[in-house]
């Protein structure tokens, strides 16, 4: 049977796995940090979350004129106007136009930096029209923004009594044996709580754009280093073990307690040092823009990679705003130009550090949306288009077959229940082959990686071949 002393100490490793480092720093749950490996070149990974199911079929759009006006009929009011493309060319599909409010995909896309991945979303197996009318293999709750959330992030195809983490997790898991015994998690969300980064074996580390980083100081002193928002619910839990711990003369308990504080202030006082020292100052942006301040704090953090000890990282950022049933043509460009600025000035300020060709940034979200109009916005779909970029990208073309877009005899629409035209896109590449080929060019080990993601052997195609190297 075991001890009241064996359960608190359990309870006592989870809740300093949530307690906050310092002044903007909180470390989420995870366990301990594994041993560390043979690993390559220093990269960092970058995921860029667009919440609220981003309407990625205006973010590019087909250009010779068949297609576009197949695209125009469809979408309606909702099109972007042909004058308003940006046009490129992929070499096996044809002419398109990326949305002339959002330059930074076409300038990249032809300097080879960016590749378009298209009708990516949940996937548990490939699936057909035929599949989705039977609902045969179909991932859990489609349409709907959390569970589609949770899916994207995990890779599984089912959220009720799954214990699946997320694919950025066991990337992290990966990171944390390439950069070896360091006080610091290499996984950083600057968006508060992520599926995406969860692990059953490691931290992950939530910072506040918004917030400095400060040293932890007082740290004998319980109630001086807790923020008060957080020391009613913490505090009296800590001294209850720690109490727990001395009754029981337990010195494993204490020692827990005391290397978690000790971990905690090497780590802050660090990753303060580091941040002062690497304040970016070329990159400029509207301090409104909360992506671009977001990605403000992890270029930092980037530039400060050697200084910190630490050979890969992985960041999570988060932009909301994208469920846009109502009044979409009036609250997407303003999506687009926060979008393009916090981009441009990201991948911008990388060039100018020299980090561009060890740094590759992606887009996700919890689904593409209806390709037809509700009569003021979209409503939700499945499948959409994704973007990667950075100098390890094998860019300048587009990953996957475009889907149709027309509204009749296409085996690509999910369609209603009663067989007709619904503008729902199913999706021909899975997010577990998109998450396999970040996986991979971060070196995560096969075997992790099948663990991870238990449907990617239901796929042929395991890396989509995004990546130089």
């Amino acid at each position: 049977m075991r001890s009241t002393v064996d359960s608190n100490r359990r309870k006592l490793l989870k809740q300093l796995a949530c307690l906050p480092l310092a002044n903007g720093v909180s470390l989420m749950a995870g366990g301990q940090q594994a041993h560390a490996m043979t690993c390559g070149a220093g990269k960092s990974l970058v995921c860029l979350f667009l919440a609220g199911g981003a309407d990625s079929f205006n973010f590019i759009v087909p250009a010779n004129n068949a297609d576009y006006q197949t695209y125009r009929t469809t979408r309606g009011d909702l099109a972007v106007p042909e004058a308003d493309l940006l046009e490129v060319n992929d070499a096996a599909q044809g002419a398109f136009g990326f949305n002339s409010e959002i330059p930074v995909l076409q300038e990249l896309y032809t300097e080879n930096r960016l590749a378009v991945v298209a009708n990516t979303g949940t996937l548990i197996r490939p699936t057909t029209r035929a599949d989705y009318l039977a609902t045969n293999f179909l991932p859990e709750s489609l349409f709907a923004h959390n569970t589609q959330q949770k899916l994207w992030q995990t890779g599984a195809g089912i959220v009720s009594g799954s214990d699946s983490f997320g694919w950025g997790g066991a990337i992290g898991d990966h990171a944390a044996n390439c950069n070896g015994d360091i006080a610091i998690a290499p996984t950083f969300s600057i968006a508060g709580n992520t599926d995406w980064l969860s692990s059953a074996n490691n931290n992950y580390i939530s910072l506040n754009a918004d917030v400095a980083v400060e040293r932890m100081f007082g740290y004998d002193n319980v109630s001086e280093w807790i923020p008060g928002s957080r020391l009613q619910r913490i505090g009296p839990t800590l001294e209850s073990l720690i109490a727990q711990g001395q009754a029981a003369r337990d010195a494993d308990m204490l020692n827990e307690v005391s290397n978690a504080v000790a971990r905690a202030t090497n780590a802050t006082a660090e990753l303060h040092t580091a941040l002062n020292d690497n304040p970016l100052p070329q990159m400029e942006f509207d301090r409104t823009n909360k992506l671009a301040s977001q990605l403000h704090l992890v270029a930092r953090l980037i530039a400060s990679r050697e200084q910190l000890g630490m050979n890969q990282q992985v960041f999570f950022v988060l932009m909301g705003g994208w469920d846009t049933h109502s009044d979409q043509n009036e609250r997407l460009p303003t999506l687009y130009s926060e979008f393009n600025a916090a981009i441009s000035a990201f991948q911008f300020t990388l060039d100018d550090i020299n980090k561009s060709s060890s740094v590759t940034s992606f887009t996700a979200s919890d689904f593409g949306r209806t390709l037809t109009s509700n009569g003021n916005g979209t409503d939700h779909g499945w499948g959409g288009h994704n973007f990667v970029f950075g100098d390890a990208v094998n860019g300048g073309r587009i990953i996957g077959q475009m889907p149709n877009l027309g509204t009749q005899f296409n085996d690509d629409d999910a369609g209603d229940r009663d067989g007709n035209f619904a503008g729902r896109i199913i999706p021909q590449i899975s997010v577990n082959q998109y998450a396999a080929t970040m996986a991979r060019w971060m070196g995560v080990e096969e075997a992790a990686l099948n663990q991870a993601l238990p449907d990617l052997a239901n796929f042929a195609q395991k890396d989509l071949g995004i990546m130089r190297s």
